[in-house]
Order: C-alpha cells, then structure tokens, then sequence
C-alpha cells in the first residue's frame, strides 16, 4: 500500500474535502487540501498511527465533523433535486498537446450520472452544459495533479458556485504520483475534479471523483494484526488494541474505496449522510435493546425501501450499519467475485475522517494486495462490537438475509446469586449462572466453605436476569426467578435437590425494570416478595401470593436509580428486612425494613466496595445464626463478611467448639501440604491433632497424628526450619533438650533429632519465622528474668551464633510470632498482658523491632492465641484464640497491623 498524507482544510467555516486515485491497476488513493482554497490545513494522522474511531452520538446529537452542507438540501421537509451543471474541459499541456476524446470524456460523466441518479432515486445529475478543447499555457505533465488543476482553473478563470462542477481530462496515461483522478469539493455540492486519458477505470473514478465533490471521504478498512473485528478506543483516541489501524480505501465493495472496474453501491453511512435514496433505505432502530431479529434485503437494489438497518451500541453509542451485499444493480459485478464479499456486511460512519466510512470484516488480519475477500459475514457467524452487543446471522440467500441483534448484554455476563438451601442440606448455596449460559451449583459446606461447582442446567443465557433466595412458591424448596429479555418473568420451582420442577411463566413486561431484587419476606406476611426498580428509580414493592405469583404492586422507595447494586438484606440487622445499596462511590449503605413494607433510616455499613461486581445477602454463610453479605467479584471469587446481628460486621468469628480440652494451640503452617494453613493442637494427656484448614475460616475433619506429646514442656511450629520436607515441630524436654520434628510435607513425621541442649532455661520459646532477614526460619528463647534472644537458623537444622534482642519481656502473660501481621515483609511479634492488653511488636527485618502499639482489649478472656497466617483464604494474617469457654475464635488483620471484620474466601 502506497503511503500519502492526508489532511482536511477549514476554508471559510466550510469543510473543503479533496481526494485521488493512484496507480494502475489500483492502489491507495490521497485526500488532500484543495491548494485553490485559503485557510490552515489540519494534519490527519497516517494509517500506521492507529487513527482514531468514528463516532456517531446518540439519535438526534449530530456527529463530530461532518461537512457542513449537503448536496440535497431539504426544502419545506422534501428533498430538492440537484441536478450538477458540469463544464467539461479536454485541456492540451505544455509538454503534450494530445486531446482526449470530448465524446469519450462526456460517456464517462454521462456514466457518473447515471450512478448517481441510480443512488439518489433520481435526484442527483450531472449534466454537461459547457464544452471546451484547452490549450493549457503552463500545466505540463510533470506538475503534481493539484498544481495541473490549480493552473488550468487558474486559467479558465472557474470559480466555485452552488451545483456546479468542473471536469478536466488530460492527455496524460496517469496524473502525478500514478493517480487516477483526483476530486475536490466546497461545501459538498460543488467541486472539480481532474481525470487522466480514458481507461478501463474512468467510468469507476469519475464516479468516486463526484462522491468527493457531494461532500464524501473514502471507504475505509479496519485492520488489526490480532483479527479482531471490531475494536474500542481510549480516552485519547487510540484503539485499545495496540495491533489495529484504518487501511484507507480497504473497502473495495464501495465505490470511494479502491478503484476498480466495476461501480459498487456506496454504502449505507455515505448513503445516510449525503440524503441519497428516499429517506426510506435505511431502517434506523436507534439505540439497540433486547434481542430482536430483522430482514435484510439486497443492498445493490435501490428500489427496494428499508432494505439496510442501523442501530447504536447501548454502551458505547457507536453506530454500526448492516447491508445485504448481493450482485444486484451496481453490485452485479459479486456474482463472479469471492463468495466472501456476498453476505452481510458491517460498516461504520467514520475511518480515517469522520466523512469516511470504515468495513468491519469477520477477519481484520491486514490482507494482502490491492483487494480484501472477506468483507462479508456469512450465516452461523457472530460479530460482537467492542462493546459486546452481538449480530448473529441468521440465515443469508440471493434475496435476503435474518439477522438478530441482541443488545442485552447482561445475557452474556456472569451472574451470580444466593439461591438458599438449593440442595436440601441445611446450608445456603450459591447459584451462577456462566457467562455460556451453564448454571452452576455451589454447594455450601461446613466451615464456611463453598464446594466444587456442579453444573445443573444450560441455556440460561436466555435469561438476563436470574434469582432467588427462597421459597416462592410455597412448598418449602429454594426456587429460582428468571427475566427474558422481552420481559418475561418465569419461575423454576426448586426440586429441593439441586434441580428444577416444570417451569411457569409468572409475569410479563418486567423489561421496563432496571433491578429486580428477591427482597425476603419485605412485607411481613411470611410470604417471598420481589423490590423492582425503574430506570427513573422508582422502587416497587411487589408482595408474593406464597404460591408462585405477586399481588398488585406498590411504591415504597424512589431516587434507587443512584445505586450500582441493590441486595436482600433479610435479617441483617435484628432479624428484620431490608435491602443493601452500594453507591458508585463504593459506599454499602443498610436500609433497615420495618416489617411492614417500608424503612427505618438508613444507615452506613462499609466503603470501599466499588469493585464488587455482586452483592449477597438475606444467608447466614458462617453459620452462626447471623445473616452476612457476600461480595462476588467479575472473575468469579467470593467474599463473605460476617455480619453481627446488628447492621454491622463482626469483628471475631466462632469457629469451633470444645476446645477447652487442648492446652496448646499453635499454627502448623501449611502441615499437609494442600496449600492451605493449617493448626495443630495438644490435648492435656499428650494427644497431637491436625486440625487441617479448608482456607476459608475452617477446617477438614480433625485426626491423630501423635501421642505422648505432654512429655514437652514447649512445642512450636518452626516452618521449613531443616530446607527439606515440609514445616518441622521443635520442641524442648524437661531436661533442657531441644530436639526438631522434620516433616515430609504432607502431614508425617520423620524419626527426631536433638538440635540443642539447655533449653530449660528459658520460660517461653518462639518460632517467629524468619526474624533477621536472611530468608532462614530462626527461633527465639526468653528466659525467666525477661531477657529474649535470637538464636538464627541455619536453614539446614541448626543455629548460628545467638544474639540478644531484648529485655522485660517476663511482663507479659503471653508472647506469639503474628507473622507479618504489618504488610511490611518482616516477621513480627504479640504479646498480651496481664490485664488484656494485646501489644504489637512489629518487626525491623533485623532482629530488633519497630515501636510496639495497642492492637486489642479484653484478650485475658483467652487460654491461648495462635497467629495463623493467611487462614481464611482471603490474603491477609489471622489470629485464632480459645475463650474460656472453650470457644475458637477467629480474628483478621487487615494486613496493615491492625484487626477488621471478619472477611473470608469460601472458594
């Protein structure tokens, strides 16, 4: 492909548009700035700069750039004819004084005509009303094709002047730089245009030269190296695919893309932007919604009314043309062309200007040569804007074509939801519907875990609605809503296993809702009912008969319209109603129910959730008789905030139960080697368990995995403290020996070792992990007088020289290793006081420690504690601690050095 400039000049507030064929057989064209206008040109970006889209707004706000008149103005609502007087020049040069033929010359204009009228039904002529043989004094055949037509202009003293065009042939084979003609343009109803000697192209250029001069630019291809077909931009007007460009003129099934000796039908954005045809061509559908189907008919018979439709992407308001590309009138040439330029074709207004139009084949890997053969999509294929609005076509014949527009893209996304007790066990499920129309069952577990995904139904992208979280229709089963795109409203009674009972449509026309929520018993007469909101945010109260249907709606809520997602917030705040908002600001606010169809006050639960894709409620997930909120995320993962009971979040969890009988609890790291932590725990009479995390907040069954070990004064998890195997026990004997448990990393004990003696001189001994920063596990001894020291590990089993890290430390009740409970990389230090005061020591990366801080109250309510890393699966530290009751509680950090609710990752 030839490279040329390309620029667009103001001239006078009008748009002056110029343009030329290059080469034979064919090749790139060039639109350049009339040099016979005044004015500043405006550089356009070249085709390897990844030119920007062209946009059209929404119906009724004019497009950025158009030119600025018409060559069919209308007159009183009725399009006025304009019939083009041309005066038609053979001029002579300097260096050659051949003559075109005059009746050559007129047969080509008479053939632009022709198209034209054909295009315009009827309307737009060009008609010779002036003959002239020319002797030009100063054009010579050297001179580029713009000076040729400003000098012989110049001295034919032609000036612009409304629905008149000037046309010169020379005797030239082609005009400077190999073109074939070249076009220009005021105001889009007069013009000139340039023309070498008679080819098999002249009757093709000419009529491309005139599209220049009614105001038009070039047809245009998208080009991507990825072969997508259609593509976004930035918010500075570069394609979101580094890979894509405009190939200008890539559009040969158009007559303004490259020259040809066939005169294809100008394409529907030329043909809607310049007033050609009736006004009824084109079937404008606006904004697209739903999924709806449409006939098109063969582009090339321009009798035919409504035989192309256009329609805007309901995200990104682009507009996209659809055309019937059959060798019909002009495009009777497709009959012996590539089977891919038969079909549906794509096209855009806009390219590389916006008075250009731009074709989005099915493969926009740059073709080679002069000419694409797949303009066309063929029946079975897809094409999906940027934007994600889909165009299947249907079906594709010699005298028609169906395609289907489907604008509703909530039919393609994952949608996720809390269906209840699905499968009958006793525990909340999550239901999912996948983005390929499966849907997925997610049992729910014990230890607030959700388990493998089991699909249990296809074709749900029928759907774009989908939910539930409860018994709608009365028989004690968790069941399921659905919404169609026209507003069908259908209901799947739950088989109370993980299937479904027939189906039954339950309502129609719920399309004019923006949400639908599955509200819980809103109104109080333990019955399911459903909230609707509006586009205008109007909030509905629909209240369920119990047996599959709703009584008369009512208003309860107006302004919802402000909110990115509306939950069930059924028994979040004292077992009463309600409904959870996040704002686009991320803030989640509670609207309390008063059991009787209205609100209490609102009130503030969190920030920060402007990321969440979903919001779930109305389940107790932790099952401790509170309901909680679970955040889903686009990609699938899950959070689940324990609620409090009172309209806020949980700041400890209860995990288990009867663990009074142990007198240590102690995190094993990751014992079993399933990647998710693990806790060990003694019982008083020397029982070892393995209580392996589930990497949710729980735990898999419980086992043995020794006895006898109450002849330790001290056991401690000290990682891979050997470099082999899995996470090793130290432990020290009464008689000061220090001996290390190596494990295989998947939960079993190799035979022991004694790693040191003396041991029992120290009251407390700590595993901190690596606590001086040269990536070894170490272990730290305090002894009774207060004074810590740090004893290095080796990282093959042994220490290096220890150092002493502190003194005092005898004041405290008890001391732990948190981990890197600050963020920072570093192991750091707990230690709690007599009086409950819990205490952070984080940790320099150099065996020493940053200045401690209060991090707790209250903590002498517990026998022991236990830092227990990423435990609940969500990325940040943990702590667990055993009340005396013999509860295990669980606590989160926030990663930061400080505690927050309870968050966990059920997946």
């Amino acid at each position: 492909m030839r490279s040329f400039s390309r620029s667009i000049a103001s001239v006078t507030g009008l748009l002056v548009l110029a343009a030329g064929l290059v080469s034979l057989p064919a090749a790139a064209s060039v639109a350049a700035t009339d040099p016979a206008a005044g004015g500043t040109a405006l550089p356009v970006e070249s085709p390897t700069e990844q030119e920007h889209h062209g946009y059209e707004s929404a119906p009724g706000v004019p497009m950025d750039g158009p030119p600025s008149g018409l060559a069919l103005q209308t007159e009183a609502g009725v399009t006025a004819p304009v019939p083009i007087t041309v005066k038609l020049v053979v001029a002579t040069l300097v260096d050659n004084r051949d003559v075109v033929p005059m009746a050559q010359a007129e047969t080509a204009v008479t053939a632009s005509s022709n198209y034209w009228k054909a295009m315009s039904a009827g309307r737009i002529s060009m008609t010779v009303t002036e003959r002239a043989t020319f002797d030009s004094k100063t054009a010579r055949s050297t001179d580029s094709y713009y000076d040729m037509i400003n000098k012989i202009t110049s001295e034919l003293k032609w000036t612009y002047s409304a629905n008149k065009a000037l046309v010169i042939f020379v005797p030239s084979a082609t005009l400077g730089g190999g073109a074939l003609g070249a076009g220009y343009s005021s105001n889009g109803n007069s013009g000139r245009v340039l023309m070498p000697k008679i080819s098999g192209f002249t009757s093709s250029v000419i009529a491309h030269e005139f599209g220049h001069v009614l105001g038009s630019m070039h047809a245009d291809a998208l080009q991507c190296s990825s072969g997508v077909s259609d593509v976004g931009v930035t918010s500075t007007g570069q394609f979101t695919d580094s890979s894509c460009y405009i190939r200008e003129y890539g559009d040969s099934t158009d007559l303004m893309g490259l020259s040809s000796y066939s005169m294809p039908v100008i394409s529907s954005p030329f043909w809607e932007a310049r007033g050609l045809g009736n006004g009824t061509d084109v079937r404008d559908l606006g904004v697209a919604s739903g999924v709806k189907s449409y006939t098109l008919k063969p582009w090339g018979d321009t009798k035919l009314a409504y035989r192309a439709v256009k329609f805007a992407d309901p995200v990104s308001r682009e507009v996209y043309y659809l055309e019937l590309r059959q060798p019909v009138g002009y495009d009777a040439y497709l009959a012996s062309g590539s089977a891919g330029n038969r079909g549906v074709k794509v096209v855009q207004r806009g390219g590389a200007t916006p008075s250009s139009s731009l074709v989005l084949m099915p493969s926009t890997v740059p073709f080679s040569g002069y000419y694409a053969n797949n303009h066309t999509w063929q029946a079975g294929s897809t094409f999906i804007t940027n934007a994600g609005t889909r165009v299947t076509i249907n079906a594709v014949t010699a005298t028609s074509a169906s395609v289907t527009i489907d604008a509703d893209l909530a039919r393609h996304t994952k949608i996720q939801f809390s269906a209840g007790d699905f499968n009958g066990d006793g525990r909340p499920d999550m239901v999912s519907r996948e983005a390929d129309g499966s849907l997925l069952l997610l049992p729910g577990l014990g230890g607030n875990k959700l388990g493998t995904p089991v699909k249990i139904g296809s074709g749900w992208n029928a759907f774009n609605l989908v939910l539930g979280n409860g018994d709608f229709n009365g028989d004690g089963k968790s069941d399921i809503i659905a919404r169609t795109s026209d507003g069908g409203l259908w209901l799947y009674p739950g088989s109370g296993t993980g299937g479904f009972q027939p189906r039954k449509q339950i309502g129609s026309g719920w399309q004019i809702f923006k949400r639908v929520v599955a509200a819980g018993d809103f109104d109080g007469d333990s019955k399911r009912d459903l909230l609707a909101i509006r586009g205008d945010g109007t909030l509905l109260l629909y209240p369920g008969n119990g047996i599959g249907g709703f009584a008369a709606a009512r208003q309860v809520g107006s302004g919802w319209q402000a909110f990115t997602a509306v939950a069930s917030a059924n028994g979040l705040a004292d077992d009463s109603p309600g409904l959870l908002a996040r704002s686009s600001d991320g803030v989640v606010y509670l609207y309390p129910g008063n059991g009787t169809g209205g609100f209490g006050p609102r009130k503030t639960m969190s920030t920060g959730w402007n990321g969440v894709a979903d919001i779930v409620g109305d389940q107790d997930f932790t099952g401790d008789g509170k309901t909680d909120m679970l955040a889903a995320s686009t990609a699938g993962s899950m959070t689940v905030h324990a609620g409090n009971g009172s309209g806020g979040f949980a700041g400890r969890l209860t995990i288990g139960a009867g663990w009074g009988r142990f007198n240590k609890v102690w995190e094993a790291g990751d014992f079993d080697g399933d990647g998710r932590p693990d806790i060990l725990a003694r019982t008083s009479q020397g029982d070892l368990l393995l209580y392996a995390g589930n990497g949710s907040g729980g735990f898999r069954a419980s086992r043995l995995i020794g006895s006898g070990w109450n002849a330790f004064t001290q056991i401690l998890s000290a990682g891979n403290f050997d470099g082999a195997g899995g996470p090793d026990l130290i432990v020290s004997s009464p008689d000061g020996g220090l001996l290390m448990y190596p494990t295989d990393g998947r939960g079993n004990f190799y035979p022991s070792k004694r790693i040191g003696n003396g041991w029992n001189v120290f009251s407390r001994i700590l595993a901190p992990g690596d606590f001086n920063g040269d990536g070894k596990a170490d272990i730290i001894g305090q002894s009774a007088d207060g004074t810590m020291w740090l004893y290095p590990g080796s990282g093959t089993g042994g220490f290096q020289p220890k150092k002493l890290i502190g003194a005092g430390w005898n004041s405290f009740s008890d001391v732990i290793g948190s981990g890197d409970f600050t963020g920072d990389g570093k192991a750091d230090l707990m230690a709690r006081t007599g009086d409950g005061t819990l205490l952070l020591y984080p940790g320099n990366g150099a065996s020493g420690f940053l200045p401690s801080r209060q991090i707790g109250a209250g903590w002498n309510t517990y026998t022991t504690m236990a830092g227990v890393g990423r435990f609940t699966g969500t990325g940040s530290p943990n702590l667990v601690a055993v009340a005396l009751d013999g509860t295990l509680v669980l606590y989160s950090g926030t990663g930061t050095g400080s505690f927050r609710s309870v968050i966990l990752n059920p997946r």
